[in-house]
């Protein structure tokens, strides 16, 4: 089966994200999301068009991220290393190419927020530059930081992705990800929220 048929939305669920964002004008959120399992599952990885350097960064080069992230600023960004989470990066030289979080501690995705395992790790805010996009980077990223997590004791890993983010699901399959749950989150004018399971891959 074509992978990109596989995973094609209906009309309805195409124009959907439109009426979701109108919705949040007045307080009311609904957010479907899906819980993915990453790593078990073997998945080609093809050699990129650069040689890149994959590492872990220093604190010393957070504020490097700063203008390279779609979002979040230094203070946040050190907050977050002082709280124990780690950025798997590529490297271009002196150029940061892509950067990837990892949480040790929490699945930090409030609708989805639980405590982490000693052997879990949840895999967030990843981010490739629009100079790398085609360069088969993301990918290999991910399957280098797997490599990294596994030396530190981490063997299974989590992320999230927006159910009407079709690229984003492409991807995931593409390393070989396994859907675990469809889950939706409602929230009234942010007093309050609840998260249910509307399926089970």
């Amino acid at each position: 089966m074509n992978q990109k048929k596989s995973i094609r939305l209906p009309l309805r669920a195409r124009i959907a994200p439109a009426i979701l964002r109108r919705a949040k004008w007045i307080g009311f959120t609904i957010d479907p999301f899906i819980t993915v399992s990453e790593g078990e599952s073997a998945c080609d990885s093809k050699s990129t068009a650069y040689e890149f350097e994959y590492r872990f960064i220093t604190r010393d080069e957070i504020p490097l991220l700063v203008n390279f992230s779609p979002n979040g600023g230094l203070k946040k960004m050190q907050s977050a290393w002082d709280d124990g989470k780690k950025c798997y990066t590529a490297w271009d030289g002196q150029r940061l190419a892509a950067k990837m979080w990892c949480d040790f501690r929490e699945y930090n995705f409030r609708p989805n927020y639980r405590l982490l395992e000693d052997d879990e790790v949840y895999l967030y805010a990843a981010h490739t530059h629009p100079d790398y996009r085609g360069s088969n980077l993301a990918p290999e990223l991910r399957l280098r930081c797997y490599d990294s997590l596994r030396k530190l004791g981490r063997t299974r890993f989590y992320s999230v992705t927006v159910y009407y983010n079709s690229a984003a699901r492409r991807f995931k399959e593409k390393i070989g990800a396994r859907n675990e749950l469809l889950r939706l989150h409602i929230s009234l004018f942010g007093r309050w929220s609840k998260t249910i399971t509307l399926k089970k891959y």
